[in-house]
C-alpha cells in the first residue's frame, strides 16, 4: 500500500485524536478541555501525516 497524502492525513488525524483523548483522560479534563485537546492534537496529527506522506513521496521518487 502506498502512502499518499489522503492516507497520511487520515492516519495522522486518527493518531492525533487518539493521543488527544488519552491526554485529556490522564489530566482528567472536563468536556471543553477534552474537545479542545482532541481537536488540537487531531489537527497536529493531520498536518504531521501530510508532511510525512509528502516527504516519503519525495524520497521514493
Amino acid at each position: 500500500m502506498k502512502l499518499d497524502k489522503d492516507i497520511g492525513i487520515s492516519l495522522g488525524f486518527l493518531a492525533g485524536t487518539t493521543f488527544g483523548s488519552g491526554v485529556a483522560f490522564l489530566f482528567r479534563l472536563q468536556s471543553y478541555g477534552v474537545m479542545g485537546s482532541v481537536a488540537i492534537f487531531g489537527m497536529i496529527g493531520a498536518i504531521a501525516g501530510l508532511v510525512i506522506a509528502k516527504s516519503r513521496h519525495r524520497m521514493n521518487g
